[in-house]
């Protein structure tokens, strides 16, 4: 029992009126009344009204006996003070069996009124310690138990504890907590601040505020320490953050009525235990997030089968748009850390008003490092023209992630049409270096036709069996590049297979070099699909006019039928000074730095975005 309480109670038992019981009242009225409900007390009546009138009585003759000089003041004291500690022994229990058939305060109004009047009775008479620690036990009890029911264990999430647990146990208490943090405030305790304010109603402010806290401070301590303790252990856990931002957003939302109930001085300790639960979750987040960094930058590099995407680019784009969920808490985390990023690195030139939203920056930040690393695990392939293709499939993901969630809103279109640009580039890159050497592989000078046709027959055989896993993920662009390819070679090879193959055996058609064409990239995701789409992509339309454009780009063109000549070496050199290069470094000085270490899967969403 706080001493605050005990010293409110004790101050307020002065209030009593000393006075002598009144002459219509005799005193042996109530001495025989109380002696009548102490022989035939029984916990299932109800309790008479005659009792607490009579206590009352008594314990006011009491203390006249007290001021009394009579020579039989004494002995008539020691008798009436034996009998009103038999009476409130009585009342106790009766207090205890009213209170356990309470639950709240919207329980009946003769529940609710019976248990005031044992209480008031009790305070009057100078026995409010005991009725306060009966109504503390009860009551304490009763919201343990409810707290429980929500799936809140107060005996099994002690700090001490909670640091021995398996991190597979404490996540599932940590979602326990989520799911019952609004009911615990808003039900739970708001209810128990009704209840105790209803039937200390009498008494005074402090004493309700003081009886309140004595049941539920500690408790409430215990619960709100819970997200304290594991941020202290989830800080450098990049993949719990979600679980950190959760417990922040929760907290931070009930923060109006936390202050509300806990604003009182009594249960002050319980404010001082939540502000330090949402700065220890918030230097968290912080250190979450830094970690979160570290792990990209160290991740190991390694290359993709066939240049496809790769699980690291899977990872963190998933985690960045599920972080963009938490907008708000991470603007309240972000908002007062200092950033500590080189921005001048962007692809783009970040505006006043963008730059204005840490998570923005922060979430630009991160997307950033990836594609850096991205960047540098293209330099694992040793051919240049799939270490460009690697680089298209990846970054197209993170830009279609981006398009297809809500980073399109924080980032801006801007920052898409940037990355779309670079895609381009790296998919021009590809298709030169790639490609290039074939076309020019067909005979230019009519004495050289026959070694050259072999030569372009084994350039071709070695390349399809090379290309045959290399794959596009995106549809759009796969197509895009088959007609590109088709550009390149088909129609120079048609025209010289058309007046060649009459005087020199040829052992492939045009047709048959356009369908090996449109059957590469494919993606081994998207293979149930019908090929009958790919049949058509040399068609007249928009896409075959793009594609033609083009490949003037890439130093090619679109020959005529019969024309046997690609262009000069000189203007193939020419066409190549545009060309987006990788600069390759020793394989010794590739960073081999560890890997990362996100021990959970983050929810994979891909499914809902069209790939």
């Amino acid at each position: 029992m706080p001493s605050t309480l005990a010293g409110l109670l004790s101050s307020s038992s002065i209030r009593v009126n000393p006075d002598p019981p009144s002459p219509s009242t005799p005193i042996a009225d109530s001495i025989s009344t109380i002696h009548a409900f102490l022989s035939k007390w029984d916990p299932h009546t109800s309790l008479s009204s005659g009792f607490l009138s009579a206590a009352s009585h008594l314990h006011s003759y009491l203390l006249h006996l007290s001021t009394s000089s009579a020579n039989s003041a004494h002995r008539e004291l020691v008798r009436t003070n034996s009998l009103l500690q038999s009476a409130m022994r009585r009342l106790d229990q009766e207090l205890k069996h009213h209170l356990l058939d309470i639950s709240d305060a919207q329980s009946t109004a003769d529940q609710i009124s019976t248990v005031r009047a044992i209480v008031e009775t009790m305070l009057s008479t100078g026995y409010g310690e005991e009725c306060i620690t009966t109504y503390q036990s009860i009551r304490r009890s009763a919201v343990t138990s409810q707290l429980k029911q929500l799936g809140f264990d107060i005996s099994l999430n002690l700090s001490r504890k909670l640091f021995k647990v398996s991190w597979e146990a404490l996540d599932h208490q940590t979602k326990l907590w989520i799911d019952a943090s609004s009911r615990a405030v808003c039900r739970v305790f708001y209810s128990e601040r009704q209840l105790s304010d209803t039937i200390f109603g009498a008494s005074p402010e402090p004493i309700r505020d003081s009886v309140f806290a004595s049941v539920v401070a500690d408790i409430a301590s215990t619960f709100f320490s819970f997200p304290e303790t594991v941020s202290v252990r989830a800080r450098n856990s990049p993949e719990r953050l979600f679980s950190i931002l959760d417990m922040h957003e929760k907290i931070t939302n009930l923060i109006p009525d936390i202050e509300v109930l806990f604003g009182c001085e009594p249960t002050a300790m319980v404010l001082s235990k939540v502000t330090s639960a949402i700065t220890n979750l918030i230097e968290a987040a912080r250190m979450s997030l830094n970690e979160f960094e570290k792990a990209v930058r160290k991740a190991k590099p390694h290359s993709s089968p066939g240049g496809g995407i790769l699980s690291l680019s899977r990872y963190v784009m998933n985690y960045l748009v599920c972080l963009f969920d938490y907008e708000a808490s991470l603007h309240m985390i972000l908002g007062s850390m200092p950033q500590e990023m080189n921005t001048s690195s962007f692809d783009i030139q970040i505006s006043d008003d963008w730059y204005g939203s840490p998570v923005s920056v922060r979430i630009a930040w991160l997307i950033h490092v990836l594609l850096q690393k991205l960047e540098s695990m293209a330099e694992s392939y040793r051919d240049v023209a799939l270490s460009y293709l690697f680089l298209v499939n990846n970054l197209q993901y993170v830009v279609k992630k981006v398009k297809n969630s809500s980073l399109k809103d924080s980032l801006g279109e801007e920052w898409v049409v940037a990355q779309e640009k670079k895609v381009r580039r790296y998919m021009e890159g590809h298709v030169r270096s790639a490609w290039a050497n074939m076309s020019a592989a067909l005979p230019v000078k009519e004495e050289e036709h026959v070694e050259r046709v072999r030569e372009f027959e084994m350039v071709f055989q070695k390349a399809m069996k090379e290309r045959e896993s290399w794959i596009i993920v995106d549809e759009r662009m796969r197509e895009e590049v088959r007609q590109l390819v088709e550009g390149m070679v088909v129609p120079a090879y048609r025209g010289w297979y058309q007046v060649y193959r009459r005087t020199m055996e040829v052992r492939f058609t045009p047709e048959f070099i356009r369908s090996r064409i449109l059957g590469l990239y494919e993606d081994p995701d998207s293979r149930s699909g019908s090929n009958s789409s790919s049949s058509s992509v040399s068609g007249s339309g928009s896409n075959s006019s793009n594609s033609a454009k083009l490949l003037c780009r890439l130093g090619c063109y679109m020959s005529q039928e019969g024309d046997l000549s690609v262009r000069h070496q000189e203007e193939l050199d020419e066409a190549r000074k545009g060309e987006l290069l990788l600069q390759y470094h020793s394989r010794d000085d590739v960073a081999q730095q560890g890997e990362v270490s996100l021990r959970l899967q983050i929810e994979d969403v891909d499914s809902s975005i069209s790939e």
